[in-house]
This record gives C-alpha cells, structure tokens and sequence, in this order.
C-alpha cells in the first residue's frame, strides 16, 4: 500500500461550490481505481491524503499536479504502509464553510471526524504529519 500527502492552493478563478463537482469526480474515480483518502479544503488550501497501488496513486497525483484549478503543488510526504488508513472511504471530506469558526471549534470538529474514520488507531509518521498539516491550516485560518 502506498501513501501521499500533498498541499497546494486554490487559483482565483476556483470557487467553493466547485469543490462540490470536483468531489464527486474523485470519489467516483477512487472507487473504480481502489484508492482511498482524506481532502481537506479551507480557505482556498488544499491536504490531501491518498492511498492504493503505487502506479495508481502516481498516476492520480501526476493528473493533480497538472490540474489548472491550483497552484504550488507540494508533496509533503509518501510512505509505504500494510494497511489503508481510511479504507472505507473513497474520499473523505469535511466542509467548514466559510465559517469563521474558533481554533478550538475546528479542532474538535476534526477530531471527531478522524476518529470516526478510526485514523487515530493508525498512527504512524504519515498519519501524524498529516494531522499536523490539517491543524495548520485550520488554525492558521482561525487568528
């Protein structure tokens, strides 16, 4: 099983409700393609987690990397694991809104949602950098 997790930032010319469409692109393809994950969208960032075969989820990041939708495309980390982190979920995903929600509002929001996905249960190097990222940008949203 291969892991990545990447960062970039939404272009301009994205707006919110195309987060919608591009979800359910994903979603559809994962399944077809036995891939599994996290995305995280929150003022105009993206962290993503991806895993399955290697040449799949290559395959997938190198489309993303070239997608025009964003920018500053940043792999963050890649790991080979046994077993999937979030194996029942094509793509998960969490919606804040544009809410301007406090720090610790959206910490625990988070927490319950990565506990539901038993992802704490798995902990290693990529599950803690990529809880670390999520916290980044949630908290760097919420000064």
């Amino acid at each position: 099983m291969f892991s990545l997790i990447y960062r970039s930032v939404a272009k301009e010319s994205f707006i919110d409700s195309d987060i919608y469409k591009m979800l359910s692109d994903a979603r559809d393809f994962n399944a077809e393609h036995h891939i599994t994950g996290c995305l995280l969208y929150h003022d105009r960032k993206f962290l993503q987690l991806l895993e399955g075969e290697k040449p799949k989820v290559i395959s997938l990041f190198n489309a993303i990397e070239s997608d025009p939708r964003h920018q500053n495309v940043t792999v963050l980390r890649t790991e080979e694991r046994e077993d999937r982190i979030f194996d029942r979920w094509s793509m998960a995903f969490y919606d804040y809104g544009n809410l301007r929600l406090s720090a610790q509002h959206k910490l625990g929001q988070i927490d319950r949602f990565f506990e539901a996905s038993k992802a704490f249960e798995k902990s290693s190097k990529l599950t803690n950098d990529y809880f670390g990222e999520v916290r980044e940008i949630l908290l760097d949203s919420a000064l």
